[in-house]
This record gives C-alpha cells, sequence and structure tokens, in this order.
C-alpha cells in the first residue's frame, strides 16, 4: 500500500511539474524541432540542374579533366555513372551546442529526376534530434562520418599502360559495398594544403553550415523547421586519385560533388570546400508565401541585408585558377621501397623539375606567391547559396517564408557542374513577408 502512495504522489509531482498541463513524460518526448535534410540546391520541387544522367562518364562535362589524366576520357572504358549517394552523419550541433547526438544514415538514388527519393524530391529525409535551448542560433555544425558515391573503379599499372583491375570497395554502415569516400578527402582544400597552418585546418568535420536569417528558437512554438540542403543532386563530377599499393601504381576513378568553386588539379588529393549547403529556419503557421510573376531560370530570395555577390561569384574557380601564376606544380609521391617504382618516380620528378623551372620564373618571390593564392581564394571564400531557390519558365512560388525583408533576383540555369556567375538581375524591389501574407513579386 505504502508503494502504490508513492506511485502515486511522484506520477502527480509529474504532471504538476510540466510544462503547464503537460505531463513531464510527455514533454520528454516532444520534439518542438523538426531538422529535415535535402540534398538539392532548389528550395521547391527536384533538381533541376543539368542531368547527370545524361552525360557520358568517359567524357567531358562529367569527367573533371584537370583531375583526370592518367585514365582519361574514352581510356576509361569501364567507368559508368554513380547510381547511389550515401550519407553517415554522426551529429549535429547548433553553434557548437550538441541537440542531435545520433548516428544517421541515409542512402539516395541518383536515378532519374529523383521525384521519388524524398532525399532529392523536395520532401527531404527527417534526422532525429532533441530540443535545443532556447535561444538564437547562426550556424548548425554536421559531424559526417563518411558521404559516398557508388561505382568508383580502380586502374593498375601494367607495363606502360593502366589497365582496369577492380571495383573500388568501402565499408558503409558496417557493411562492405562499391564505392569510394570522398569525405576523407574535404579536410583540406588545396589552398588550405599550402598554408604553415595546413596540420591543424579541418574542413570536413565539423561542416559548419550558415543558418540564413538565423534560427529564432521558442519552445512556445508548437513546431520549428531547420531545413538543411546539400548541393548533391546534379552537381557531380570525376576525379582521379593516385596512390601506390605494394609498390603497384593505381588510379581510382571515383565521383565526388564538382569542383566549380575550388579547381582540383592533376595529383591532387585536397578535393575541400567544395560542399555547397546552407540551411533556413521557419516556424509553420508564421510564415508567408511569394509569387514571382514573371522570370527564367533560377530565381533566389535572400534577406535585404545579404549582399548579393556573395551568392556568386565572378569567374568559374578553374579560370581563376589558371589566372594565378604562383599556381606551381606538384612533385609526384614517393611510393616506398619498390625498386621499379622508384625508377618510375625519378622519372616523373624529372618531368616535375622541368615544369617547376618553366613556371616558377613568372612567380618572382615569396610575397608574390602569397599575393596571388590570397587574391585566388579571396575570389572564392564568400560564396553562399541562398536560403530561397527555384527554378521557373515562367512563374514560380517560394512557401515557408520566414517573416522578413528580401530581395529577389533571377539567373540564368548554369552549365553542367556550375553554379551561379554574376552578374544576378534584381527583380523588383526590397518585399517584405509577414507571416499568413501573400505577397506578389514584382
Amino acid at each position: 500500500m505504502k508503494y502504490k502512495k508513492i506511485i502515486l504522489l511522484l506520477s502527480a509531482s509529474f504532471f504538476i511539474n510540466g510544462c503547464g498541463n503537460t505531463p513531464i513524460f510527455t514533454e520528454m518526448s516532444t520534439n518542438r524541432l523538426k531538422v529535415v535534410i535535402k540534398g538539392t540546391l532548389e528550395t521547391e520541387g527536384v533538381s533541376h540542374l543539368i542531368d547527370m544522367n545524361a552525360q557520358d562518364p568517359k567524357a567531358t562535362p562529367l569527367e573533371d579533366t584537370n583531375s583526370v589524366d592518367d585514365v582519361p576520357l574514352t581510356t576509361g572504358t569501364n567507368d559508368v555513372l554513380p547510381t547511389t549517394f550515401m550519407f553517415d552523419i554522426a551529429e549535429l550541433r547548433l553553434d557548437g551546442k550538441k541537440f542531435a547526438n545520433y548516428r544517421q544514415i541515409i542512402e539516395a538514388s541518383l536515378s532519374g529526376d529523383g521525384s521519388s527519393e524524398p532525399f532529392f524530391n523536395g520532401e527531404g529525409v527527417e534526422l532525429k534530434n532533441d530540443d535545443p535551448g532556447e535561444g538564437n542560433y547562426d550556424t548548425v555544425d554536421i559531424y559526417v562520418r563518411k558521404m559516398i558515391f557508388d561505382n568508383a573503379v580502380i586502374y593498375q599499372q601494367s607495363g606502360s599502360t593502366l589497365t582496369y583491375e577492380e571495383p573500388a570497395e568501402v565499408i558503409f554502415n558496417e557493411d562492405k559495398t562499391h564505392g569510394f569516400d570522398f569525405n576523407q578527402l574535404q579536410v583540406n582544400s588545396y589552398w588550405d594544403s599550402l598554408r604553415e597552418e595546413s596540420g591543424d585546418i579541418l574542413r570536413s568535420f565539423p561542416i559548419k553550415v550558415p543558418i540564413i536569417g538565423g534560427l529564432d528558437y521558442d519552445k512556445d512554438n508548437k513546431e520549428t523547421v531547420l531545413e538543411i540542403r546539400f548541393v548533391i543532386k546534379n552537381f557531380v563530377k570525376k576525379y582521379e586519385y593516385d596512390y601506390y599499393d605494394d609498390g603497384i601504381f593505381k588510379v581510382c576513378h571515383y565521383y565526388a560533388p564538382s569542383d566549380w568553386l575550388r579547381d582540383v588539379r592533376a595529383g591532387e588529393n585536397d578535393i575541400g570546400r567544395n560542399i555547397h549547403v546552407v540551411a533556413r529556419a521557419y516556424v509553420p503557421g508564421k510564415t508567408g508565401t511569394a509569387t514571382v510573376t514573371s522570370a527564367a531560370g533560377y530565381v533566389i530570395a535572400i534577406p535585404s541585408t545579404e549582399p548579393i555577390t556573395d551568392y556568386g561569384i565572378t569567374n568559374t574557380g578553374v579560370l581563376l585558377r589558371d589566372a594565378n601564376v604562383c599556381d606551381l606544380p606538384q612533385p609526384p609521391s614517393y611510393p616506398g621501397e619498390y625498386i621499379e617504382a622508384v625508377l618510375d618516380y625519378y622519372l616523373k620528378y624529372e618531368q616535375y623539375k622541368i615544369d617547376y623551372t618553366a613556371q616558377i620564373g613568372s612567380c618572382t618571390s615569396f610575397s608574390a606567391y602569397e599575393s596571388a593564392w590570397d587574391t585566388y581564394e579571396a575570389a572564392v571564400v564568400n560564396f553562399k547559396i541562398a536560403p530561397y531557390v527555384a527554378y521557373t519558365t515562367g512563374s514560380v512560388t517560394f512557401s515557408n517564408m520566414a517573416p522578413g525583408s528580401y530581395n529577389f533576383y533571377q539567373i540564368a540555369a548554369p552549365a553542367y557542374g556550375q553554379l551561379f556567375i554574376l552578374p544576378f538581375t534584381q527583380i523588383g524591389s526590397t518585399t517584405v513577408v509577414t507571416a499568413g501574407s501573400n505577397i506578389t513579386v514584382p
């Protein structure tokens, strides 16, 4: 009888001390923050970037010709398009504060237009999380264990040629699968690798994602949505990864997001900062709608306080790097104590010395070297994805816009593997979106 009284008293206590009239156990099991992750540039619907599946895996533009040099173009006869994207997330944080300490796995098909795949069709995949503390947050930190595209293949040295060996294998979700984990190469960009502190730079764990407009989290709101968008669908290219295995020179052809912003070149394994991701937040029922009545190509909406120059660059990363006279060739990798491989290494090193001598004459001093690379980095470092992006051939509606002042812009659809090159064309003037409003632009 005494035990029954204690249980009744505890139950009453939990009910009284909950939030309002909600028992504490119910409160603990309620999620007021909904986190959704997508694999498209667009806020609305499926990807309208140029279709990857219409590209030839043994030809440009899918092949990154600056990176793929040992087994180029039609020589790589075993190269086929990737069909699956695999994503292994360790945890999420808001401004460095833990709120989603759960490992979460996503496998998404790359076939077709993505209309049947939640990760690619605008619906998104919901991630498990615990509600954070109330307050304002500017960034979401994503701790990624692995990012993989399938259909990576390996070629090995055979005499003076490279011949197909086998599909590349990787561990995903504790099982072997065919593919390549490109996340391991996202630690640094090439510019990072040139710096004295490169050993202390870690760009991929976590990936720091700006929440454009911020997340104002208030538990009085029944639900708040945090939407995270990675540019994956139709933004994929093929690269080469060179390595030695027991003295045998091998090349892996693998897929990763396009290097449109930071060009990857032959022999380079630093491909970081080519993952483009953005977040936005809104409270369902407290949003507005904006319809752009006449536009063509891509339409974006950004807070009026944001400079439009952050959402495009003045030229492509490839050409910006071409203009860098201090972009010096890299030495070959030493293969270890294997006599045939070492002899091959010294031949490559002799060619490297020739190429270096030809280039260094234009790079007159170390200060010129620093200046040239800083100029290159300054041209790409501020690039961001807009919080609202859609494609249209006439009119388009943005739903679930958080209240605020916005500027709308349009721009022609980019070429395969590219995003936006300035200038944008502004549509109308600054537009104010309020809760429940249905705005027409212009």
